[in-house]
């Protein structure tokens, strides 16, 4: 099974997320705590089999919480589908986000106004989530954020002047192996208004995820589901013919 969408939500955020089946829970949990700011330690975890579904299911308490037994729980094994929601429950009574829920609940807008709330109102007030970031220096208020991101297109540019259109690549990732023909090289700011470089390929099987169209924008030409666009340091470039996939390692073989 492919990597799929589902929803992560609290009671303060909401957000669409793409994770992989072969992640262990262990694993899933660190990313959730990005998303939330929870510790995994504290998360419980509730699922719904689609977004607006009545219907739960506990995968995780954190009164059970084991490390070395989310370790050899894999999110296949939880029966994840996409597109369902997992709804993060902060269990720490004295966690700062489970306080900012609770006044933001005790706040009461008169539901026949329309309620609105300018940019610079919403960064002056302190029981936000984004006040919340900025205390902790998650995200771009982290101060080593700059610093990082800049040293990461460096070496994201450093790779990318190595390859050209036309070599032959593999990418190797959770997913496997996966082989094909750089298509594009460069930045793309219908993606990222021109943040990141980007290397587009052409796999051999119809392992894409695009045909080389990004928001209505054609990059490259590429046959349907055949297309991706990959960092740089995740693509190797070289002498990586395509893979013949009815080919045995066994010369004795029948079949």
């Amino acid at each position: 099974m492919s990597d799929f969408n589902i929803y992560v939500t609290t009671s303060l955020t909401s957000s669409e997320r793409r994770i992989s089946p072969q992640w262990d829970l262990h694993y899933l949990k660190s990313r959730l705590e990005l998303i939330t700011g929870i510790p995994p330690q504290y998360q419980t975890i509730v699922c719904y089999p689609t977004a607006n579904s009545n219907d739960t299911r506990k995968l995780a308490a954190a009164e059970e919480y084991d490390e070395e037994k989310d370790k050899l729980v894999t999110v296949a094994e939880l029966g994840l589908a996409p597109f369902s929601r997992l709804e993060v429950v902060d269990a720490n009574p004295d966690s700062e986000l489970h306080d900012l829920a609770n006044e933001m609940d005790e706040d009461t807008i008169d539901p026949d106004k329309e309620f609105k709330l300018s940019e610079e109102k919403y960064s002056s007030m302190s029981n936000t989530v984004l006040s919340w970031k900025q205390r902790n220096q998650l995200g771009r208020f982290d101060p080593t954020y700059d610093s990082e991101k800049a040293r990461a297109y460096e070496e994201n540019a450093a790779l990318a002047a190595k390859m050209s259109v036309g070599q032959r690549c593999r990418v190797i990732n959770i997913a496997g192996e996966r082989r094909g023909l750089v298509k594009f090289v460069g930045t793309i700011d219908v993606l990222d208004k021109g943040e990141n470089v980007w290397v587009g390929i052409e796999f051999d099987e119809p392992v894409g995820k695009n045909s080389g169209v990004i928001d209505g924008v054609r990059i490259f030409q590429c046959r349907p589901s055949h297309g991706s666009f990959v960092k740089p340091k995740q693509v190797e470039v070289g002498d990586f013919p395509e893979l013949d996939l009815f080919e045995s390692d066994d010369e004795d073989e029948e079949l």
